[in-house]
């Protein structure tokens, strides 16, 4: 097995490998996407936890590290999702905005050593200026 922290660095072009797994099942809130996702890697945990302490149990500040990360992406566009007077339409009952960790998701994270970054983007279209 390769070590990544002995790779060669070139700091014009770091070394950088991701793995991504990815939910595009629509209309699903989040922790619904990310528990179909953890339910692919939990099978895996123990190795991924091995993988984080092997590599980052070096003492040296300046060596790089393994990184793991549950990376959530929501992109949200109202302006697809209303009708003229600005609610959201009858067809629309499932409510997409809000989610929660379980304690599963939780302990998945912990146990790889994990972190959570959520990133939201409003892509509804500016209105015209006047």
């Amino acid at each position: 097995m390769v070590d990544p922290r002995r790779l060669p660095v070139d700091p014009a072009n770091p070394f950088c490998q991701i793995w991504k797994v990815v939910c595009r099942e629509p209309g699903l809130c989040v922790d619904e996407q990310i528990a179909h996702v953890l339910g692919r890697l939990r099978p895996q945990t123990d190795r991924i936890a091995e993988l984080m302490k092997q590599y980052n149990s070096a003492n040296d500040e300046d060596e790089p590290y393994l990184e793991a990360r549950l990376e959530v992406v929501r992109y949200f566009n109202d302006a697809e999702q209303q009708d003229e007077v600005g609610q959201p339409q009858e067809r629309d009952k499932h409510n997409l905005f809000g989610w929660a960790l379980d304690r599963e998701a939780i302990a998945f994270l912990a146990a790889t050593g994990a972190f959570l970054d959520v990133d939201e983007y409003d892509m509804t279209p500016s209105p015209p200026s006047a």
